[in-house]
């Protein structure tokens, strides 16, 4: 039986998109402390082995503060985050992506790092494009989050996005 993964697909005005993200100056942050703080309090407050914020660029998603991930990015196509940031009014949960249809096949589900949980908070530029999101992910499937930690990685992702503000000016 072969098992499919289904890439999200590109909003209407990726090119408005695309020139958010280039001007938040997420994607010249790698080794921000504020940034890495914000990643690990993510973490922490969820109990994942991982968390990262995701910035969704042309053809890859990639990782300018993360933790517990190796990869400082990874392809678009195989991107947890773009889905994400489809439906920026609420976060994506994924309970457990090997037996979520989207996700079964996907490449970072059937190898490293093995996703069975993600919740990704959407961050979302000022002037409403989605630039990727605020994540934690685990190995292990989990059940839904109790909602004052969803209100506190909802504030997470506000804190990202005010130094994304800082920074890209």
């Amino acid at each position: 039986m072969t098992i499919y993964y289904s890439p999200a697909r590109r909003p209407d005005d990726e090119d408005d998109r695309q020139r958010a993200v280039e001007a938040s100056g997420l994607l010249d942050a790698a080794g921000d402390p504020a940034l890495d703080a914000i990643v690990r309090e993510a973490a922490d407050l969820f109990g994942t082995p991982i968390a990262a914020i995701s910035i969704v660029d042309n053809e890859r998603q990639y990782f300018p503060a993360r933790f517990g991930l190796g990869a400082s990015e990874t392809p678009r196509a195989a991107s947890f985050c773009a889905h994400a940031m489809l439906d920026c009014s609420q976060p994506l949960l994924v309970t457990d992506a090997s037996s979520d249809e989207r996700f079964a096949g996907n490449p970072l589900v059937l190898s490293g790092p093995d996703i069975r949980f993600y919740l990704g908070m959407p961050l979302v530029a000022e002037n409403g494009q989605p630039l990727g999101a605020l994540c934690v992910i685990d190995n292990q499937a989990r059940d839904l989050p109790e909602q004052d930690k969803l209100d506190m990685l909802a504030a997470l992702a506000r804190k990202v996005m005010d130094h994304a503000s800082a920074i890209g000016r």
